[in-house]
């Protein structure tokens, strides 16, 4: 079994060498080699990796590789296309480029990043355009501020649940700590509110059915977190 894993990430490996070394020589003026999907998404990780090497483990390329396949999961059980999917992979795995928690604005919009790297990638315009608006609307906080004005569409539903599952569970609480942490230099106390504030903004606004019992649980695990927090707080309050 062992070397079957091996062998299986040699050739995932050889793979990706050989789709990195069509991609070059195509953007240095060889004619345009058309892509399969599945080498439009080897580059996109690629890509996504490289461009989050410097975020922290809140919005690492490991956050974006997860939302790609929980969204595929919930794009799935919503029985949609192969082209569906396609749109939901490629727009998960860029949806926190040139974020403005991490931007500096030497690049512009995250949309200005996006378009300049699939327009080389994608020859599709209809699949261009769904992947970055899809990709640029997946905040809560943009989806919250701005309802009316807001797109809808279940491939957008996939990768909003897909990121919001994220900040659940286990995972979704060393999320915030990262955060609050490295970036607001937060207390605990501070965090905790965040946490519980957050998610609770959160489970109102979780749509596919999927996402809505995978919420569920990872939320339970939240509420226990907090509620073991705040009932140990008490023994220091204690005399």
């Amino acid at each position: 079994m062992i070397a079957f894993i091996l062998l299986c990430a040699q050739v995932c490996v050889r793979k990706r060498k050989s789709v990195r070394a069509i991609y070059n020589m195509d953007t240095v003026g060889a004619t345009r080699i058309s892509l399969t999907n599945e080498e439009i998404i080897i580059l996109t990780e690629d890509f996504a990796k490289d461009y989050m090497k410097k975020y922290d483990d809140s919005h690492s390329f490991e956050h974006a590789m997860r939302v790609k396949n929980m969204a595929t999961t919930l794009a799935i059980s919503e029985n949609l296309n192969e082209e569906q999917i396609f749109i939901i992979q490629l727009a998960a795995l860029t949806h926190d480029i040139n974020d403005s928690k991490y931007s500096n604005n030497n690049d512009g919009t995250q949309e200005n990043v996006l378009r300049g790297f699939f327009n080389n990638l994608i020859d599709d315009k209809s699949i261009l355009e769904n992947i970055i608006e899809i990709a640029c609307n997946v905040s809560l906080s943009l989806e919250l501020a701005k309802p009316s004005s807001s797109p809808k569409s279940i491939e957008l539903d996939c990768v909003r649940d897909a990121d919001r599952i994220d900040s659940l569970g286990a995972i979704g609480i060393s999320r915030y700590f990262t955060y609050g942490i490295v970036n607001k230099q937060s207390n605990i106390s501070s965090i905790i509110d965040n946490i519980e504030n957050r998610t609770n903004i959160l489970m109102n606004n979780i749509n596919t059915d999927m996402g809505k019992k995978i919420s569920t649980d990872k939320y339970r695990i939240i509420r226990m977190f907090i509620e073991d927090y705040r009932n140990t707080m008490l023994y220091q309050e204690i005399s």
